[in-house]
């Protein structure tokens, strides 16, 4: 595996995660209480 791929990869999970976070922030602030 190439370090560039690599890169790659981790920069796709931390954007899944990320916008994953940002949508369980904002589409259910209630539910979490607050």
């Amino acid at each position: 595996m190439t370090r560039a791929i690599a890169w790659r990869g981790v920069i796709i999970v931390i954007i899944l995660a990320t916008m994953a976070l940002l949508l369980y922030t904002v589409g259910a602030p209630h539910e979490h209480g607050g």
